[in-house]
């Protein structure tokens, strides 16, 4: 069938939340506002960044490789950041709260890292209260690294803080992980990355990744790769009807998942994303549910003196994209609308919108793989699609 995207008009409505207490944006997004950085150097106060925990008191950035790393502070080996507990599964040790004053490696680096890949940590732990005050590192860089922590136990990481920095948290090869109340702030990679995690919940963030010039996947607010079993939201810490975790305002999508597979995306919002919402590659058995990615799409503005579109160069532009072969997912009670490209799409565009002509651009590279089957879309309102099976549109209203 022939491909429509959506006017001007269907991109600059915004649709009225699932339960009536979702964020709506009454047009196109604020994009202006959003994009009012402020340079701050490695190192500089922490006035001038990410407000960290009360009280907090400030560490330098903190690795632990072994059991032996977890020591309390003062001590002359270790850590010296545990401020509580005693490494049992009923007493984790505690990690924070700490306003980390400088990356692990002076310019780049990370805030906290926990790395098992040499099987020297047995211990449970937590990491709760951290900020990271200081910005300008690399866009691969995170404020959190876990590698290889996979405790049945559990870990939680929480209450973490930070403002311009590269990626939030980053999992590797980790199971097993809560996360919670966490805040990124115009971070330059991706605020969450999952590669070849499993068991991984995450509840009460705020999460939005604003680097233009990038490419696919560094601005995502949540990039999974060869993961699965994943909750993102649909968790008793969510608050009732309400969003638990939002992606807006991304320069990427609000969330790729990349041959991932059983995972939930309840009570989300992926809206004004500069790319698109959400985007299922090679997924399967993935449920979507009471979530949003409305007013979606690229801005024209100024870089390095050239008028550039704002987020990726991918004609993967719209709310939700189904690619790859995803098959065997379940969409409900979900609103899309008013986005670029299309509201609900199976494969890639084929064309790019492009805001600084005004135009959708022919798409020259090879268009992604349409969807698998097994996809169901029920309770679900959008205005334009390309898949016939969902004609005619259902507009949010």
């Amino acid at each position: 069938m022939q491909r429509r995207p959506p006017s001007q008009e269907q991109r600059a409505a915004a649709s009225p939340a699932i339960d009536g207490s979702y964020p709506r944006p009454a047009g196109p997004p604020d994009h202006g506002r959003r994009r009012g950085l402020t340079t701050v150097a490695v190192g500089a106060p922490a006035a001038a960044l990410a407000a960290g925990p009360a009280g907090a008191a400030q560490h330098g950035a903190i690795t632990i490789t072994s059991d032996f790393g977890f020591t309390a502070p003062g001590s002359p080996t270790g850590c010296a950041c545990v401020t509580a507990g005693n490494g049992t599964p009923g007493s984790p040790y505690v990690i924070g709260p700490w306003a980390i004053t400088a990356p692990s490696g002076g310019p780049t680096g990370w805030a906290v890292k926990v790395d098992n890949t040499g099987g020297g940590i047995t211990s449970s732990f937590t990491i709760s209260g951290i900020s990271a005050n200081y910005s300008g590192v690399p866009f691969t860089d995170p404020v959190i690294v876990l590698a290889g922590v996979s405790n049945p136990a559990g870990t939680t990481i929480s209450n973490v803080s930070a403002n311009e920095d590269g990626r939030g948290v980053e999992l590797d090869a980790s199971s097993y992980v809560t996360l919670d109340q966490l805040s990124f702030n115009k971070m330059t990679g991706n605020t969450l990355f999952f590669n070849g995690s499993s068991h991984i919940t995450l509840a009460n963030s705020k999460l939005k990744a604003t680097a233009d010039g990038q490419v696919p996947h560094n601005s995502d607010g949540l990039y999974a790769v060869n993961s699965a079993y994943l909750s993102i939201g649909g968790v008793p810490a969510c608050p009732k009807s309400q969003i638990c975790n939002s992606f807006d305002y991304d320069s990427g999508w609000g969330v790729y998942l990349q041959n991932t597979h059983d995972v939930t995306i309840d009570h989300a919002s992926a809206n004004a994303d500069d790319s698109g919402g959400y985007v299922l590659d090679n997924a399967w058995n993935v449920t979507v549910q009471n979530s949003n990615a409305q007013a979606g799409g690229p801005i024209c503005i100024t870089l390095n003196g050239q008028k550039t579109p704002t987020g990726y160069h991918t004609d993967l532009q719209g709310g939700l994209l189904l690619i790859k072969g995803s098959h065997d997912n379940t969409i409900q009670n979900d609103q899309f609308g008013g986005n670029k490209g299309y509201d609900i799409g199976s494969g890639g565009n084929g064309f790019f919108a492009d805001p600084c002509t005004n135009s959708n651009q022919p798409w020259t590279l090879p268009v992604e793989a349409l969807m698998g089957g097994g996809n169901t879309f029920t309770n679900v309102c959008y205005s334009t699609t390309d898949i016939a099976s969902l004609e005619p549109a259902q507009p949010c209203k």
